[in-house]
C-alpha cells in the first residue's frame, strides 16, 4: 500500500499560513491566507449544532468504527459495475483523512489507505477528538476554514451561540461550500438549510413541530461584511514583508496603527456623501487618508467597496494632484523672501509656449500671493513660479518627498505624477513644525506561539526639511484657504484647519489634502479609468465633494483634542526679512544657504524695482 502519513499532529496538518491583522486597539481588522479561526472542542457545542452535521454527514458517527461496512460494500458494487470510483461511502472519520492527510486522487488503492488511516485514527483518538479535528478543518466558503471562523463570519458569533436554523445553513455547505453559500445565492442556501432540518428531524435531534417553526428570515440573508479597513490589513502585510523577509511564508499576527473605529466614520460619511451627491455615481471612486503627525497611519481606505475592487487607490492611483501641489510653489516662495502680502499678476500670459487660465476663465489682475492661492489663482501661480525658479520648486517637491521633475511651466499645476499616500507623506512637515516623518502602519509583529519577529523602534529623528519660522507665514496662508477660499467646505468645528483644494485637467480628479490639530488628512475623488466626472451641469472639483468628506472625517479624528492654537503671522519689512536671511547664514545651517542667498536676491530685486 506504500508508506502511509503518520496520524498524529492532526491538529495542524496541511495548514497554510494564516495572516491575522490587527488595529490599534487589538482588534482584527483582516485575515489573509486561511481562516482558520480558534480551534473548539465539540464537547462543549450544544446537541443541535452537532446534530446539524452529523445527520448530514455521518448518522452513525458515535456507533462505528471509523468506516461504515454497508454503506462501503454499496459503493464497492456501484464502483465496479462502473469501472473507477464513482461512490466513496465515507464517515466523518475518513472525511478527516480525506482532507488532512492524502492527496484528492480517486482511485481504489487510495480509498483503501483511507480506510486504514481512519481505523488508525478512531483507536487514537475518541469521538469528540475526531469530531473535532474535523469541524475545525473543513472548509464553508468565503475563505473560512473551521466552525470558528465560519461562525464569525456568516453570524458574527461564537459556534456555541448558534441556532437551529444557524447551525443548519453551516452543515448545508458542506456539500458545496460556494453554490450553498448564503452570500452567493439566498434562496439556494435557505433550501439546502430546509434538507438539513429534514434530516435532523428523521435522526430525531429535534422534533417535527418545533422544525415548522423554524424562520431563515436575517438567517440567510446576510452579505459578506465590506471592511473599510480591508485595504490597510494588505497594505500593512506588504509593508512587513517590506521589513523583515522572513515574515513571508509563515502564520503572522501583525498589530497596527489602524483605529477601525475611525475608518468607519469615514466610510459611514463617504457613503451619505454618494446618497445626496447625484454627482458621484457608482463609477466614481475614492481615497481616504489620515495619519498622525509622526506618520502613524490611522486611516487608509483605498476605494468605495473592498468587495467590488481590492485595488488599493490610496497606495497604487497616481494621479495628477492638481492644486494641492501649489502649496509647494508658495511655500518656495516664502522661503526665498516673499511674503503673504507680496503682489502677484494673474493677468495673461505665456512661457515656454504655455499660456495657463484660470479655471474660472477670468483674471484678477494684482493680487496679493494669499489671495492667490486662497482662490487657487493658476496664471499668478504659474507666474510665480517663474520668477522664483522652477528649479526650486522641484528642489522643494523633492525635499517634501514628491516624486517631482520639471514637466515645464504646468508644473505648478500639479502635472506631475502622485499617489494619495505621496501627497500625505509631503504634507506631514507643513503641519509637524518642518519635520518629516515615513508613513507606517505595523508597530508589532508576532509568529507561531507569539514569537516575535519585528517591533517597531522609535525612528531616529530625521532632519527638517522646513523652517519652522517659514511655515508661520504658510500656515497662515493654507488656513485662509479653507477660512475664505475654495476649501470652505473642509472647515472643521473647533479647529484650525488648513488645507488645499485640488482640480486636475478637465475635472478628472478631485482633491482635499491638509492638516488641523496634529492630524493629517488626503482624500481624492474620480474615476479608474481616468474619464472626466461631470453631470447635471456640475463638475468635480476639490472644493467640493473631497473638501467636504475632509471636514468631516477630520472632524470625527479629532473628537476629544485640544484644537491647536497657530502662531499668528506678523507682517514684516524687508530690513526685518533681510535681517532673518543673515542670521540664518551666519548660524551656519548649510542647508539653508542656497534658500536664504535666493531670498536676498528677491529682497535686493524688489528693493531696485521699487526705486
Amino acid at each position: 500500500m506504500g508508506e502511509l502519513p503518520p496520524i498524529d499532529g492532526l491538529e495542524t496538518a496541511r495548514k497554510q499560513p494564516r495572516i491575522v491583522v490587527l488595529d490599534r486597539r487589538g482588534d482584527v481588522i483582516g485575515i489573509r491566507g486561511q481562516d482558520r479561526g480558534e480551534p473548539i472542542d465539540a464537547a462543549t457545542l450544544p446537541d443541535h449544532v452537532k446534530a446539524a452535521f452529523l445527520a448530514t454527514e455521518d448518522r452513525n458517527f458515535y456507533h462505528h468504527i471509523g468506516i461504515n461496512p454497508v454503506a462501503i460494500t454499496r459503493a464497492i458494487v456501484v464502483n465496479m459495475r462502473a469501472g473507477t470510483v464513482q461512490q466513496g461511502g465515507s464517515t466523518i472519520t475518513q472525511q478527516l483523512v480525506k482532507n488532512l492527510l492524502l492527496t484528492p486522487e480517486r482511485s481504489m488503492k487510495r480509498k483503501v489507505q483511507e480506510m486504514i488511516l481512519a481505523l488508525r485514527i478512531e483507536a487514537a483518538y475518541t469521538k469528540d477528538e475526531i469530531l473535532s479535528f474535523y469541524l475545525n478543518a473543513v472548509y464553508f466558503g468565503n475563505g473560512a476554514y473551521g466552525i470558528e471562523a465560519a461562525a464569525r463570519r456568516y453570524f458574527q458569533k461564537a459556534p456555541a451561540s448558534l441556532s437551529v436554523p444557524e447551525a443548519a445553513l453551516l452543515a448545508g455547505l458542506l456539500k458545496a461550500p460556494s453554490r450553498y453559500a448564503p452570500t452567493a445565492d439566498k434562496d439556494r442556501a435557505i433550501q439546502r438549510a430546509k434538507v438539513v432540518i429534514n434530516a435532523m428531524v428523521e435522526t430525531g435531534a429535534i422534533d417535527s413541530d418545533d422544525a415548522a417553526t423554524y424562520s431563515f428570515e436575517g438567517v440567510a440573508s446576510i452579505e459578506q461584511a465590506d471592511s473599510p479597513t480591508a485595504w490597510a490589513a494588505d497594505a500593512a502585510i506588504a509593508e512587513l514583508y517590506g521589513l523583515v523577509d522572513e515574515a513571508k511564508g509563515r502564520d503572522l499576527t501583525i498589530h497596527t496603527t489602524i483605529d477601525s473605529e475611525l475608518s468607519r466614520r469615514t466610510a459611514a460619511a463617504q457613503e451619505r456623501l454618494w446618497a445626496t451627491d447625484s454627482l458621484l455615481t457608482d463609477d466614481v471612486e475614492l481615497a481616504a487618508l489620515i495619519l498622525d503627525e509622526n506618520g502613524a497611519i490611522r486611516v487608509m481606505i483605498g476605494g468605495r467597496s473592498y468587495r467590488s475592487s481590492a485595488y488599493n487607490r490610496a497606495t497604487r492611483a497616481n494621479r495628477q494632484p492638481g492644486s494641492v501641489f501649489k502649496p509647494v510653489v508658495y511655500l518656495t516662495a516664502l522661503e526665498q523672501g516673499w511674503r503673504p502680502d507680496d503682489k502677484i499678476a494673474d493677468t495673461p500670459f505665456t512661457v515656454d509656449g504655455y499660456a495657463p487660465t484660470n479655471y474660472s476663465r477670468r483674471y484678477s489682475g494684482i493680487v496679493t500671493i494669499e489671495e492667490a492661492m486662497r482662490r487657487s489663482l493658476n496664471v499668478a501661480t504659474v507666474r510665480l513660479q517663474e520668477q522664483i525658479g522652477r528649479e526650486r520648486v522641484v528642489e522643494t517637491a523633492q525635499r517634501l518627498g514628491l516624486p517631482a521633475r520639471d514637466v515645464g511651466p504646468s508644473l505648478a499645476l500639479g502635472t506631475l505624477q502622485a499617489a494619495p499616500l505621496d501627497i500625505a507623506s509631503a504634507y506631514l512637515p507643513l503641519s509637524a513644525g518642518g519635520q518629516r516623518a515615513v508613513p507606517f502602519m505595523v508597530t508589532k509583529a508576532t509568529g507561531a506561539e507569539d514569537q516575535l519577529i519585528y517591533r517597531r523602534r522609535p525612528p531616529r529623528p530625521m532632519a527638517a526639511v522646513v523652517d519652522k519660522d517659514d511655515l508661520v507665514a504658510f500656515d497662515h496662508m493654507m488656513r485662509a484657504v479653507v477660512e475664505r477660499g475654495t476649501g470652505r467646505a473642509a472647515a472643521v468645528p473647533g479647529h484650525y484647519a488648513a488645507g488645499k483644494t485640488g482640480t486636475s485637467q478637465d475635472n478628472r480628479d478631485g482633491w482635499f489634502a491638509g492638516y488641523a490639530s496634529g492630524r493629517v488628512g488626503v482624500v481624492w475623488i474620480g474615476r479608474d479609468d481616468d474619464r472626466p466626472v461631470r453631470g447635471g451641469g456640475r463638475a468635480l472639483t476639490g472644493g467640493g465633494p473631497p473638501a467636504k468628506l475632509w471636514g468631516e472625517m477630520m472632524t470625527a479624528a479629532l473628537r476629544g483634542v485640544p484644537p491647536r492654537q497657530p502662531t499668528p503671522w506678523v507682517p514684516e519689512t524687508d530690513g526685518m526679512r533681510l535681517f532673518d536671511h543673515l542670521t540664518r547664514i551666519l548660524a551656519g545651517r548649510e542647508e539653508d544657504l542656497p534658500r536664504r542667498r535666493d531670498g536676498i536676491s528677491a529682497l535686493i530685486n524688489r528693493a531696485e524695482e521699487a526705486r
